[in-house]
Order: structure tokens, then sequence, then C-alpha cells
């Protein structure tokens, strides 16, 4: 498995630097088949649960919606009110997959941008990255494992211990 990694940066709102990391993972085909038979592809990596980012796309489709509503109303209502939707509800998909956070395995295995305020940021989603990439591979040379039956001895635990054991959930 690699990892690759592209940085670039470019002239942002109001003249502020942005700062961009591109990253995709690349498989040898034995990784490939795993991905595929454990459906690795539809995986979270890292899951960031955005209710703002949610409500904000759910505005701005409503504001799409409108507007393509009034333009499209010059056809007649019923087909204005359809594209209307259409327009508006692959707007707010659109624009919820470019800002979110969560980070699917397929979103590496085709290639991703990740937008960063400063190279601090950059330099700390790249290490993230890295790591949650190295997780993924580990999880992957597990699955290489998975068939069959094993058998794992659970010891029994002094009696403090496995008070402390229930009480702490661990």
């Amino acid at each position: 498995m690699e990892l690759l990694f592209q940085r670039n940066q470019g002239i942002g709102r109001l003249g502020r630097i942005n700062f961009t990391l591109w990253g995709k993972i690349e498989l040898t085909e034995d990784e490939q088949a795993i991905v595929s038979r454990y459906q690795f592809d539809q995986a979270v990596m890292i899951e960031v649960v955005q209710p703002a980012l949610l409500k904000k796309s759910a505005l701005l489709s409503l504001v799409v919606f409108v507007l393509s509503y009034v333009v499209f109303g010059i056809v007649s209502s019923k087909v204005s009110l359809v594209l209307g939707l259409l327009t508006a509800g692959g707007f707010g998909y659109w624009y919820f997959n470019e800002k979110r956070e969560t980070i699917f395995v397929k979103d590496l295995l085709h290639g991703r941008n990740f937008k960063c305020d400063s190279v601090v940021e950059l330099a700390r989603k790249e290490a993230w990255l890295t790591t949650v990439v190295s997780f993924l591979r580990q999880v992957m040379e597990s699955a290489k494992h998975w068939d069959g039956t094993e058998t794992i001895s659970i010891e029994a635990l002094p009696k403090d211990e496995a008070r402390q054991v229930i009480i702490k959930g661990i």
C-alpha cells in the first residue's frame, strides 16, 4: 500500500493563502482483492458529525430550489417543480460532499482534496491521514486471516481486578 500526497497553495478569498492537500491510496492486486472481498471501500475511516454543515447544505438547497423554480417557471409549473427539486437536491449533495470532514476509504482510493487554512493544518492533516491509513493497512493485514475459527482463552481475573473491569467496563 502506498499513500500519495500532493501539496498546493493558492490565493483564496480576500487575498488569503489557501493550502490544499491531495491524498490517495494505491493498492497492490492482493490488497485490492481484500478491499473488494470485505467491501472496505465503503468503510468510514474518520467520522465527523457536522450538524452545522447539514443545516447550511439544506439552506443553500432551499435557495437553489427557489431560484431554479423561478428560472424554470417560464416553461411550466410542473416542470419547474421537478427541475427545481433535482437541481436543489444535486446542489445540496454536492455542497455537503465537498465540505464534509468524514473520510471514507473510497475517498482515498479515488483521491481526495483537503482544504487547509495554514501550513500547520496541512501538516496535521497529512500526519492524521498517515496514521489512519496505517491503521487501515493493519486491519487489511488482519483480514487475510479472518477465515476459519479461532479459539481465544479468557483467563479469570482475581476478585479485585475482575471487579474493576466490571466497574470500568474495560
